[in-house]
């Protein structure tokens, strides 16, 4: 479509200068003015448009808009990874791009939502006797790991998740709703033709910051 609209321009201008050779040449001023001035607007119509905004423009507007950015190191640095991955032309004006900049930290950095009150099970409230058969069930079990030998008596490891200690390192070391959520967020943040090595830098910071959550939720330092 856009060679057609190519040709068709290239054959607006051709009659229009072959116009303006007739109007020269007959001495007709009034009418060479006019197609003269035809044939810049067709010029300038052919030319390329720039972009409302630049990215410096988007960047200025966030720095506005959001007092940490540029005092924040970490905040800031995130900023700037995401905004390479944003295609600016999909953005009206820069305070926009900007506005889509701030919202993608705000929320890669968000704790996860806990539970709410309403959301909490029923089953999981305590029951008087289901605590006495519990404390029956931990007596027996200690009473077996001391008259017998077993996993634990015999230095046996733990082995699965439960036995994994220190940060997560790959997004399959986190908890399933954890991963999901990881997923979510870079799916959101990021468009489809971000390079890999951001997408594994935005993983890698979501992992560390969902495992210092964790680590807060069970009472860790």
């Amino acid at each position: 479509m856009s060679d057609l609209n190519v040709m068709m321009r290239e054959h607006a201008r051709a009659g229009l200068q072959t116009q303006l050779d007739a109007a020269v040449t007959n001495g007709d001023t009034a009418a060479a003015t006019k197609i003269a001035e035809d044939i810049a607007k067709l010029a300038l119509s052919a030319a390329p448009k720039a972009p409302p905004f630049t990215s410096a423009d988007a960047w200025r507007a966030a720095e506005a808009k959001a007092p940490w950015l540029g005092v924040d190191p970490k905040k800031s640095a995130l900023a700037n990874e995401l905004a390479k991955s944003m295609n600016i032309n999909k953005f009206a004006s820069a305070e926009a791009l900007a506005d889509a900049i701030i919202k993608a930290v705000e929320e890669e950095l968000k704790p996860a939502a806990a539970a709410t009150p309403d959301e909490e099970d029923p089953e999981d409230e305590e029951d008087p006797e289901d605590e006495d058969d519990k404390e029956k069930a931990a007596a027996a079990k200690a009473k077996r790991k001391t008259d017998g030998p077993g996993d634990a008596d015999t230095g046996g490891r733990a082995t699965g998740r439960s036995a994994r200690s220190g940060p997560w390192t790959k997004i399959t070391d986190a908890p399933a709703d954890v991963q999901k959520e990881i997923k979510r967020a870079a799916d959101k943040m990021l468009s489809s033709n971000a390079p890999k090595e951001l997408r594994e830098k935005f993983v890698s910071k979501a992992l560390e910051s969902h495992y210092a959550i964790h680590q807060r939720t069970k009472g860790k330092k």
